[in-house]
């Protein structure tokens, strides 16, 4: 699929989606920074109950995305929380309902971009996996968002095997909410539902489950270290390099 705009927004009764429309949707800053862009369009709206994220082709997300000189995107390296955490955390915490709408492929911060949202709906070609471990790399931005569908265990079997989980094992360990062969009619269901909610009430159950259930201080800063110190990793550096060379990444 050649590349696109990086979204393309679509107005629907009560929601709005997003079409991720480049060729394996890295989660780039210009990705990051759209979507937070559309997350504002979504919360100014009053009439916007949710917000559906969904790709074009047969990637949802590919991840950060890995340079062979193994420097990180503008900002990831700075004191304020990465770009990409703080879309994560938006998408958490905004007072509508964030839905991923996942039928290809998702790694790595692709995942984290999945599992971040409120509700995950998974087709027959869903497929997710955690790779950063194979680089020498540690899955820090999206470990939280993951591990808070499916359990501390499981978010450590994943990252630890690299395995890849289908649509039916997401759901079994909380990846994924729904799944279903034919997408439409189920997310058709899924929006009917949801615009039966009181903007409002949406917001104050977000609010109510981050007091509930907060966050470890620091932890941002800790993800942002992590990453950090293992992209300066000689061995790290070295493998990338190798695996642009191989046309494997890139």
């Amino acid at each position: 699929m050649p590349d696109g705009p990086a979204v393309a927004l679509e107005r629907g009764a009560g929601y709005l989606r997003v079409r991720l429309g480049r060729e394996r949707n890295p989660l780039d800053n210009e990705l990051v920074c759209r979507l937070l862009s559309v997350l504002d369009t979504a919360e100014a709206d009053p009439g916007c109950v949710a917000l559906v994220i969904q790709a074009r082709g047969p990637v949802f997300c590919s991840g950060m995305p890995l340079r062979a000189d193994a420097e990180l995107p503008e900002g990831w390296a700075d004191d304020a929380p990465p770009p990409p955490w703080r879309l994560f955390q938006r998408l958490t915490h905004a007072p509508v309902v964030t839905v991923a709408v996942v039928d290809g492929t998702s790694s790595g911060g692709g995942v984290g971009l999945a599992a971040a949202c409120d509700l995950v709906v998974a087709g027959p070609a869903a497929r997710f996996r955690l790779t950063e471990l194979l680089l020498g790399l540690v899955p820090a931005m999206a470990l939280p968002s993951i591990a808070r569908r499916t359990g501390p265990q499981a978010a450590r079997r994943l990252a630890l095997t690299c395995a890849e989980v289908g649509r039916d094992e997401a759901v079994r360990i909380g990846l994924a909410d729904f799944a279903a062969d034919d997408l439409t009619p189920l997310l058709r269901r899924l929006l009917v539902n949801l615009r039966r909610l009181d903007p409002d009430v949406v917001g104050a159950l977000k609010t109510y489950l981050r007091t509930a259930f907060p966050a470890p201080g620091g932890l941002a800063s800790a993800a942002r270290d992590v990453l950090v110190q293992r992209m300066r990793a000689p061995s790290v550096a070295e493998r990338l390099r190798t695996l642009h060379q191989e046309g494997l990444l890139g």
